[in-house]
């Protein structure tokens, strides 16, 4: 019981931490957003020029507007390698006892299936 509270009380410190990071980031893209929209406010003269061209027959306007989406990474503080590695170890432990656990099936069944009755 006390390894599971420790567990809990782990996970939610470093949901926290994540939370933190994740305000920071937010913080960062109000104010670069806020700035983007003065930027609009007054065109540079470059801007107005691509505003007073048209886009020729059969180009797609949507995909020069459109930001790839953002890779997202893990903060420094959640260590990502440590949680894919528990979880790699984990799958390793699962993957070894299924093959256990069949091996042991097939075992009781041919013991049952010959051993037993020559034991009677």
């Amino acid at each position: 019981m006390a390894i599971r509270l420790e567990e809990l009380k782990r996970q939610r410190e470093q949901i926290q931490k994540h939370l933190a990071w994740l305000d920071d980031k937010i913080a960062e893209l109000t104010q670069e957003a806020k700035v983007a929209d003065d930027e609009k406010s007054s065109p540079s003269p470059s801007q107005e020029a691509q505003l007073y061209t048209s886009p020729t027959v059969g180009e797609d306007t949507s995909a020069e507007e459109a930001e790839p989406p953002s890779t997202g990474t893990f903060p420094p503080e959640l260590d990502a390698p440590t949680y894919k590695a528990k979880t790699q170890g984990e799958l390793k432990r699962a993957k070894i006892g299924c093959i256990l656990f069949f091996i042991l099936g097939i075992a009781l069944f041919l013991f049952l299936l010959f051993g037993l009755p020559y034991l009677m």
